[in-house]
């Protein structure tokens, strides 16, 4: 079977971000399919682009999957006007491309954004090629609630669209339970939908990897280390990670360090320094290769979202990669993430935007290093036994033979 995969955000371990598509692809390739992924410049490295000129499209090979880029930029320091410009670029771009490749069987399309959507449909439409959709966030749901998009006649075009998208889709993917009951909401009836998680790397992220040159590198001995890694925008809720610092400043023992960028990192930087707050780091991104030791030199990982109820159906890939390291794992949220943890001894989780009850599940797990090795533990044997990336990419492959199949939904 020939896939043609469809994310404009795809990276490999070089970049910074999740590498779900790389993962799948891969393995996809090691089971004898061809895949064609059609991305965008946005987290591709130039260790993955090579020395190659960079025109508007660029063809290149990664382990066996044939990539086409397209010179379409994005930042996650981008403003909202240049978001939308680099969705349209791409949305335009990939739907000319999708017209001239030779053919394929069936295009795997992964959001977000929604718009990712719109050259599967022209690939449906004018190549008949079927498709399956992959939904990692609920658009327009996320910005809507957020009070990012508030113009009714856009709320009612993407309402649309994502409606269309998944009513001439073969099947849905949805990367949480709850993820999978909002799209049932806006698909028609009898609609394939099926839940597929985020991930576990187990092979790059170990319990036996040895963070001590990190510890001693970054200064972090004798410190007890909460991490978070990923993304530092408004839906990431990192003002609880800052109330929780100087909440702790008198205690020199914790460190709080945030791994990454985004359009919020700079005013979380100017509140530290308004708040005297010297138990708080930003180094930075840091590539996806070297976060392994990162995790491993951490007492604690944390995963943090606004206030925002639809954010609990989230699908976090640093949950996942901390499960893999072997991590405990402390929630500022609720939803089917705390339950699994809690129900696993892997972690603990809270109400949605309740700062007070987080700091208590910090200040809890502090005082209690035998249960933090435990809780370890238990993280790594439920990333083995649950979340296999290799279970999970073959059962992402079951949906796609069967959408190639000669029954397909309508």
């Amino acid at each position: 079977m020939h896939i043609l995969y469809l994310h404009q955000y795809f990276t490999t371990p070089r970049g910074r971000t999740g590498t779900r598509s790389y993962e799948f692809a891969r393995r996809w390739v090691a089971a004898g399919h061809r895949v064609t992924l059609l991305t965008s410049t946005a987290h591709l490295t130039p260790g993955d682009l090579g020395p190659q000129r960079r025109g508007l499209v660029s063809r290149l090979e990664i382990e066996g999957i044939e990539v086409i880029v397209l010179n379409v930029p994005y930042r996650q320091a981008m403003g909202f006007a240049q978001r939308v410009w680099a969705f349209v670029g791409f949305m335009v771009l990939a739907s000319w491309t999708v017209l001239r490749l030779p053919a394929v069987d069936l295009i795997y399309a992964t959001s977000t954004p929604l718009t990712v959507g719109i050259p599967a449909m022209v690939g449906q439409l004018l190549r008949r090629w079927p498709y399956v959709f992959e939904v990692r966030d609920v658009w327009p749901a996320i910005p809507i609630q957020m009070g990012v998009i508030r113009n009714r006649l856009a709320i009612r075009l993407l309402t649309a669209l994502e409606r269309a998208i998944y009513r001439r889709a073969e099947a849905v993917v949805a990367l949480s339970p709850g993820m999978e009951a909002a799209v049932r909401q806006a698909a028609p009836p009898g609609k394939r939908v099926v839940t597929i998680p985020n991930c576990c790397d187990t092979d790059r992220f170990r319990p036996d990897v040895d963070g001590s040159a990190v510890r001693h590198q970054r200064h972090w001995v004798d410190r007890f280390v909460c991490v978070h890694i990923g993304a530092m925008g408004p839906a990431n809720g990192l003002d609880a990670i800052i109330e929780a610092a100087n909440h702790f400043r008198g205690d020199p023992d914790w460190l709080f360090v945030l791994v990454g960028e985004g359009s919020e990192r700079n005013r979380l930087q100017a509140r530290c320094r308004g708040l005297g707050l010297t138990n708080v780091q930003f180094p930075g991104g840091i590539p996806k290769c070297d976060l392994p030791a990162v995790l491993a030199a951490a007492d604690l990982a944390l995963v943090t979202f606004a206030p925002v109820p639809i954010l609990e159906h989230n699908s976090a890939n640093k949950l996942f990669d901390a499960l893999s390291a072997g991590k405990p794992v402390v929630l500022n949220y609720g939803g089917w993430q705390r339950d699994v943890l809690e129900t696993a001894g892997a972690g603990l989780g809270c109400r949605m935007g309740d700062n007070a009850e987080f700091r208590a599940r910090l200040s809890e797990l502090k005082s209690d290093p035998a249960r933090r090795a435990d809780m370890g533990r238990r993280a790594r044997k439920l990333a083995l036994e649950r979340f296999s990336r290799d279970t999970l990419a073959a059962r992402a492959l079951e949906v796609l033979v069967e959408a190639d199949g000669p029954d397909r939904a309508n």
